[in-house]
């Protein structure tokens, strides 16, 4: 990654932090793409299936990063896992986006007359999981926008997912 960095800086000197990370992830991924076409293209010239059966029955996988790829991938992933996916503030917003989620699937149970009538209709006699279901399938179906709305319509407070 390092050689990627002072390539940019070579070719684009003075770039603002912004675009030299823009810069960065695109040359990044034209390398990874490169490395495990190169690689893939190796291995199955080595192999040299004929059908689909050949490729499933391979005793390696045939589509595959080479090793040092796979070793620079694994490092970004863990690099990105620790300072951006689990930073402090997506957590803190990946918490209150479950709680809002908890909240509508509590009150929905509840209260089930607060669901769109289409989702009440004709649902006498269902057993309980059958409800529970009903409620999951309409909450799964939800966009993030509209589970906020629906969040808001229904409690005195929703969080602002920032």
């Amino acid at each position: 990654m390092r050689d990627i960095v002072a390539e940019i800086d070579r070719h684009y000197p003075g770039l603002d932090d912004v675009r030299r990370g823009a810069e960065l992830v695109r040359e990044l991924i034209s390398h990874l793409i490169s490395a495990v076409m190169s690689e893939t293209s190796a291995r199955l010239a080595a192999a040299k299936p004929h059908s689909a059966h050949d490729v499933r029955h391979h005793h390696a996988p045939l589509v595959a990063f080479p090793p040092a790829a796979a070793r620079e991938e694994a490092a970004i992933k863990a690099f990105l896992y620790e300072r951006m996916y689990r930073h402090e503030r997506v957590m803190r917003v990946m918490g209150e986006a479950e709680q809002v989620l908890f909240d509508l699937f509590a009150r929905y149970q509840k209260s089930p007359d607060d669901l769109p009538a289409e989702w009440v209709e004709g649902r006498q006699g269902e057993t309980e999981a059958e409800r529970i279901r009903r409620i999951g399938n309409f909450i799964a179906g939800m966009t993030d926008r509209y589970a906020l709305i629906e969040h808001q319509r229904l409690f005195d407070l929703t969080p602002d997912l920032r």
